[in-house]
């Protein structure tokens, strides 16, 4: 009895000082809360290939997810600002587009566009309007750290639905907010947010259409080049152009920089 009541007693010995160290034993301090941290955490969605006439949209769609619009507000006046018809009859928010002095002009490359708004700069011009959502960077000095990021249509769009989000609080209203990221002056802050709601009509028309376009060529390019961008397959291009068509003449259209 003895002998089993001893070895019960260094048994139970162990037991608390295995228990005590396991106590005494703390993660590190880097390592606490770092899974249910990553669970909040935003979910960063890679960057697409995609032809210029799809990355805007592409671009303005994410955006608007992530910030909570439901009405496709930013998408119109992605097309109030920077919108065109291709050359193959595709309307669609034009990436590599600049505003100067009230003229917009459509690169057909962001290298091209980044040209020319060095060569503006040099001459002394500073209001300048730039891609997908035409962020000034005149007023918004701060929103890009350089021009290259100026012209990536996903910081381009999510400048623009933030601070879209920043008049909307300061302002009280939408209606005034949209007026406002135009223009300070009433006159034509209200002329440009009639246009955007013409636009906005459209969009919530022609859905299918932009979804269609913003996902991006769907046909094999395995011919491409490395490197190159995925192109539109034949019968692809047909669908969109006739898409386009479609809904340009329907009873409400696109009103874009520049169009009566």
């Amino acid at each position: 009895m003895r002998r089993l009541a001893g070895l019960a007693m260094l048994l139970l010995a162990g037991l608390l000082a295995g228990t005590a160290t396991a106590a005494e034993v703390k993660p590190p301090a880097a390592q606490i809360g770092t899974w249910s941290t990553a669970l909040y955490a935003p979910r960063v969605l890679p960057t697409r290939s995609l032809p210029p006439e799809a990355v805007c949209i592409d671009a303005i769609l994410t955006a608007e997810r992530e910030a909570g619009v439901t009405d496709h507000m930013l998408l119109a006046m992605g097309f109030t600002e920077a919108g065109r018809m291709t050359a193959d009859r595709l309307f669609t928010v034009w990436p590599w587009t600049v505003n100067t002095e009230g003229a917009s002009r459509y690169f057909p490359t962001r290298e091209e566009a980044i040209a020319f708004v060095r060569a503006a700069q040099a001459r002394g011009t500073r209001s300048i309007d730039v891609g997908c959502l035409q962020v000034n960077l005149k007023w918004h000095p701060d929103a890009f750290p350089d021009l290259e990021t100026a012209f990536d249509p996903r910081a381009n769009a999510r400048y623009a639905a933030r601070f879209l989000g920043d008049l909307h609080r300061a302002q009280g209203s939408l209606d005034a907010a949209i007026a406002r990221y135009h223009s300070a002056q009433s006159e034509r802050g209200a002329a440009y947010r009639e246009r955007v709601g013409g636009n906005r009509r459209w969009v919530a028309g022609a859905m299918d259409y932009l979804k269609t376009l913003a996902a991006g060529p769907q046909a094999a390019t395995s011919q491409a080049a490395p490197g190159a961008l995925p192109a539109w397959g034949r019968a692809e291009l047909g669908r969109l152009s006739f898409l386009s068509s479609l809904y340009a003449n329907a009873a409400v259209k696109p009103l874009l920089p520049g169009a009566d």
